[in-house]
């Protein structure tokens, strides 16, 4: 079960850069597709950056709904992530082929995904500079949830269950573990 995350950490979700899952829609399609290329630019509000080709049917839903989700996956859904990037949702339900479940989001009207460790519901700031030289969508996060004993104020890796998916090349992907270590004190 996830809970509500305050915003304030919301930036923390994608800190250390995992792939995440973008959900989004367009009319009556719902999509979603992994994303590599992403990062936090601003903790207050918190905004976040993805980089996504406009050829592609993830950045079309964006720009229709004004909205999007990053849902971040946990190691056991390594196998639907490289299955949702190897097909266009233009004509395929990725969620079906994938055996995933979409559910709608709280403050968004793109879906976000169950089975996801966390969710970042973000609405589209546009910057016609950045998407058109650079293909970057920014969002800012307007809600935030994570998966209860996954994070607190910092994923917990030393938990199997909290691994989240990264991306080496190729169809190449690592899984970080391991405690962590606090050297504020």
């Amino acid at each position: 079960m996830r809970k509500e995350l305050d915003l304030a950490l919301a930036t923390r979700l994608i800190n250390h850069g995992p792939v995440v899952l973008v959900s989004s829609a367009h009319g009556d399609k719902i999509n979603i597709t992994p994303v590599a290329w992403n990062m936090p630019v601003q903790k207050k509000p918190p905004m976040i950056v993805l980089e996504i080709s406009q050829k592609h049917f993830i950045y079309e839903c964006i720009m229709e709904t004004g909205d999007f989700a990053v849902n971040i996956p946990g190691k056991s859904l390594s196998e639907e992530l490289v299955k949702c990037g190897s097909v266009s949702g233009r004509d395929t339900d990725k969620f079906q082929m994938c055996g995933l479940t979409a559910e709608p989001g709280r403050t968004i009207k793109s879906p976000v995904l169950k089975e996801a460790l966390a969710v970042l519901e973000c609405s589209l700031v546009k910057d016609e500079h950045l998407l058109k030289e650079y293909n970057m969508v920014v969002g800012e996060v307007k809600h935030a949830e994570v998966e209860e004993g996954a994070f607190d104020e910092h994923w917990l890796f030393d938990k199997d269950e909290a691994r989240t998916v990264h991306h080496l090349g190729d169809k190449t992907f690592c899984f970080p573990g391991g405690g962590v270590i606090d050297l504020r004190k």
